[in-house]
């Protein structure tokens, strides 16, 4: 009789779990890009989310204008598929740029592991500038949030001349 009472009591603590999961649907939304989506970080555009960020290059800093910058994001490893995205745009005179983010990618633009920022071009009038010793990933920083609009702001890449130009 006890041992009867003891499995019908746990028994009953099983199934209120179980039936309480069965009628969650975020339960059964567990795909991460299903949750991303109800997150507001799907394909359609819920927010907005720029990346702004200043090329410069030389010992006394000067803006690269025209230059092809993008922000790379993806995951990949041992094991792992790779997957990624991307947006570009060209720096302003002041070598700034701002980089609209596809929606996709809001939920992982903080992530220095995920994303990072890579020179594409640089105009034939900076060639001088050697964009392969930009190699560090750097952190995204969010310096703007408001009404669905977030700004981050990457730190100010600097590029090195090449050894044999003169600046």
């Amino acid at each position: 009789m006890i041992q009867e009472s003891i499995v019908i009591l746990l028994s009953l603590l099983l199934i209120v779990p179980i039936s309480w999961a069965i009628n969650n649907p975020l339960i059964e939304l567990s795909s991460r890009e299903e949750l991303a989506k109800i997150a507001g970080y799907g394909e359609e555009k819920l927010s907005t989310v720029f990346l702004h960020g200043t090329l410069l290059c030389g010992h006394t800093p000067y803006p690269v204008p025209g230059a092809s910058v993008a922000v790379f994001c993806g995951t990949s490893g041992p094991g792992r598929v790779r997957k990624s995205s991307w947006a570009k745009n060209v720096t302003n005179e002041s070598g700034e740029f701002i980089i609209d983010v596809p929606s996709h990618l809001h939920a992982n633009i903080h992530d220095p592991n995920l994303c990072h920022i890579q020179i594409l071009h640089l105009p034939k009038d900076y060639s001088h500038c050697h964009h392969h010793s930009f190699t560090k990933r750097k952190t995204f920083t969010l310096t703007s949030s408001n009404i669905g609009v977030r700004v981050y702001t990457t730190p100010t890449i600097y590029l090195t001349p090449k050894a044999s130009s003169r600046v």
